[in-house]
């Protein structure tokens, strides 16, 4: 039986396992996912189909306006033959006929050939007029002696996935805009189960997806040498049943134009071809006649599970899809006018490029890619609008510092002549918007919204009992850095007043949650609540900088508050009246933790009053390993972002230069670093406060009443320890941030040093303070238990 996996790596999708071993479950789409949240610019699959569906749609009519018949056109390959120092022929260094007989049957099934295993009378079965050569001429123009074949010495037997993607392709990848790359190999273990695996085409420059849709150090097919050919066409003892008729390649073709497993890889799921009948999960062997989700499964599908010797169909509507991938990805459509199929190169160049983007904001840079044919050996760009105005480099960068859209005129020669000019009017646009940026979406009044179904806030707590409110950033210009945000509250109350040690968290989300909403964390900040106390007493906003660098993409994002419920603590952010905002951007976090739009839950149309700070270059930022601390304690300060770093006020600092400085505050001190380079924001500042207590003692060294207590973040267990001259009673209680005692205990002093294990594991997870009491003095500490 064929047993296959299907992942993506930078979109992969992998395809092909040892028959003797029965796969469960397709590692399809958690890979998918365990991937694209390790890469999050490119995008969803869901944006990747949307983009599709709409060419798809797109051709369909042009073609019933015109009634005419596709062209067919021809993709060239070079094929990778990756071995181990074997003869030409022998083992995994496999013989020219081989290839060629794998190209041969890779063009039988694309053409739906007659009289070939190709073939076939099934009236959706399509000829998708899409052929495949071997490329006559190298990289570098030259006459191949082996068209179309690089073979490699990887001084090795086999290789692993990551080996593969981390080294191998990038290293011996021909341009993936003139080359369909493929790669012959063996695999290594833990992967020796695979057949091959292809990556999914990109889709960069579309409206709503991210710039990189996919790796060009990586765009290809890996094959397992052994299922690369086919047995029909000559003596290829390597090749091994029942995957020796060249079937494996057309499968892994097929994704790398876009195609998707035949039963949508779920239980009777979607691969957006209707027709192509619905199934319950991947065939094996060759099950024609098998039943599934209502109706007779096309086991005969290239893009199932079945045996080589079954495979003879793709269907109209695989056909439309893959086409349109020809038209819409990049890589993908240059290929087709790459010229590298013919036997001489015997004319001048016809001028072609792109650009990696085409919409830039003031200040920013585009990187032009040259895809003239007839391998041109000299460049003459001309750009208007831009800095430089002109280059002879092939791929040049640009800068682009004025509004407004400009043309770009490209002229490539080689030793036959130069070709005409190609010229794209307004093909980038710059827009009327800098590198740094700080954007909301509050328009109107602002107010503070009682909570119209009981007490409490619309953005803040209230008797419903919401975890969390968001306000939605669609970043439709595509910044890449999120530095912090301001958040302008109208409410701020606390049970302890301006002693409370009360934090609020405001957190930032990625969108990929359901229909956009708030998905994964991206990065949470504690903010004092005495913070937001002086912010509002004075009427400004509440400025956060986050600890790091927030890397958004060019993706949506969001932005917004968490609450906890502790009494006689609360906060409210400031909003639009009811009606005001210009489009549904509010998001709530119920008390079971689902979100949704706050027009769905509550009926109302509203806008945080929050403002984030983005930009195209990256920030200076600031974090601490404690914002409330004792007197004298040392807490260490860390500036990101820049290059190199000066603090201020120097008194209590270790030094004041470095990214790093460790400060001994006796009164609530603000610090500030400023930063050197290429940044938006230079500077940045964050308040410690001090508490109003006095050290253990008094009339003893500061080096001797130091207080440990770890390990903290602990699961349970910590040791307190102290050391000075007071002998007497020790009092170590814990508290929640609410002030509420959860745990006390006392102990005997007795000597100069002072050690005891504290036992918190049958408390709850969170954040505590211990109290640590002598002799009428108290010494406090945060602590996380995890």
């Amino acid at each position: 039986m064929r047993k296959i996996y299907l992942i993506t790596a930078l979109s992969l999708i992998l395809f092909g396992q040892i028959r003797a071993q029965k796969i469960d479950q397709c590692a399809t789409m958690p890979m998918d996912s365990l991937l694209r949240l390790k890469h999050p610019e490119l995008g969803t699959l869901n944006d990747f189909e949307r983009a599709l569906q709409r060419k798809i749609v797109e051709i369909k009519a042009r073609q019933a306006a015109s009634r005419t018949v596709a062209e067919v056109v021809t993709i060239p390959i070079v094929v990778h033959v990756v071995h181990n120092a074997e003869s030409v022929g022998a083992g995994r260094n496999i013989s020219e006929a081989q290839v060629k007989a794998q190209i041969e049957t890779l063009n039988e099934d694309f053409r739906r050939r007659r009289g070939t295993r190709g073939f076939n009378d099934d009236s959706r079965g399509a000829d998708i007029e899409i052929e495949f050569c071997l490329a006559q001429f190298n990289q570098t123009g030259q006459k191949m002696t082996e068209p179309g074949i690089d073979r490699i010495n990887g001084g090795r037997l086999a290789w692993t996935r990551s080996e593969i993607e981390g080294s191998l392709k990038p290293t011996t990848i021909w341009d993936p805009n003139k080359f369909f790359n493929i790669w012959i190999l063996e695999f290594a273990a833990p992967d020796n189960n695979l057949l091959g695996y292809a990556q999914f085409p990109s889709q960069s420059s579309l409206d709503g997806l991210p710039a990189n849709g996919g790796s060009g150090s990586t765009d290809g097919v890996v094959v397992l040498y052994s299922s690369f050919g086919n047995i029909e066409k000559g003596s290829f003892p390597s090749m091994k049943a029942p995957y020796n008729l060249g079937r494996t390649l057309s499968h892994e073709t097929g994704h790398w134009l876009g195609l998707r497993h035949i039963w949508g890889d779920a239980n009777c799921g979607n691969d957006f071809c209707d027709d192509t009948p619905s199934q319950a999960s991947e065939s094996r062997n060759c099950q024609k006649g098998r039943v599934s989700c209502g109706g007779s499964n096309m086991v005969e599908n290239y893009m199932d599970y079945s045996d080589d010797g079954c495979m003879n169909i793709f269907t109209a509507n695989q056909k439309s899809r893959m086409r349109a991938v020809l038209e819409l990805s990049p890589r993908r459509s240059s290929l087709i006018g790459s010229n590298l199929c013919g036997q001489s190169v015997s004319a001048k160049p016809f001028s072609n490029f792109q650009a990696e983007n085409r919409r830039v904001l003031l200040g920013g840079q585009v990187r032009f890619t040259d895809l003239s044919s007839s391998f041109p050996t000299a460049w003459r760009w001309d750009f208007e609008g831009g800095d430089p105005a002109t280059s002879t480099e092939q791929n040049p960068t640009v800068t682009y510092s004025m509004a407004g859209k400009y043309k770009v005129t490209l002229t490539a020669s080689n030793a036959l002549g130069s070709s005409a000019a190609a010229t794209k009017s307004a093909y980038i646009e710059v827009l009327n918007q800098g590198l740094c940026a700080t954007v909301t979406n509050f328009v109107g009044t602002p107010t503070i919204l009682k909570n119209p179904t009981g007490t409490g806030y619309v953005a803040g707590q209230n008797n419903r009992n919401i975890k969390a409110i968001s306000e939605y950033f669609d970043n439709a210009l595509g910044y890449a850095n999120l530095r912090g945000t301001t958040v302008k509250f109208g409410i701020a109350k606390a049970a302890k007043g301006r002693e409370s040690e009360s934090i609020v968290r405001v957190t930032a989300w990625n969108a990929r949650g359901f229909q956009n909403g708030p998905g994964s964390v991206l990065e949470t900040k504690e903010i004092p609540l005495r913070t937001i106390l002086d912010d509002v007493a004075n009427n400004r906003a509440t400025a956060i900088t986050f600890d790091k660098n927030l890397p958004l993409f060019g993706l949506p994002f969001h932005v917004g508050v968490e609450f906890d419920y502790a009494a006689g603590d609360s906060v409210a952010i400031i909003t639009s009246k009811n009606g005001e905002a210009t489009s549904a951007t509010t998001w709530e976090q119920d008390k079971t933790g689902v979100w949704d739009l706050i027009t769905r839950s509550n009926g109302i149309n509203i806008a945080n009053d929050i403002k984030v700070n983005i930009g195209m270059k990256q920030s200076v930022q600031i974090a601490t390993t404690a914002q409330i601390i004792d007197p004298n304690q040392a807490i260490t300060l860390q500036g990101r972002g820049g290059t190199s770093y000066s603090w201020s006020p120097a008194n209590s600092l270790s030094a004041v230069l470095g990214p790093q400085v460790t400060a001994r505050p006796t009164q609530t001190t603000t610090y500030r670093v400023k930063g050197t380079g290429d940044v938006c924001v230079d500077s940045a500042s964050v308040t410690i406060y001090v508490r109003n207590i006095q050290v253990l003692s008094t009339n003893t060294p500061a080096t001797e009443q130091q207080l440990t207590v770890s390990p903290n973040p602990t699961d349970g267990e910590m040791i307190v320890a102290f050391s000075n001259t007071v002998i007497g009673q020790v009092k170590i209680n814990v508290l929640n941030m609410t002030g509420i005692e959860v745990l006390n205990k006392k102990y005997q002093k007795s000597d100069y040093q002072f050690s005891e294990t504290i036992d918190i594991r049958n408390i709850a997870s969170g954040i505590y303070i211990i109290e640590i009491q002598l002799d009428n003095q108290t010494v406090r500490r945060k602590i996380l238990k995890f």
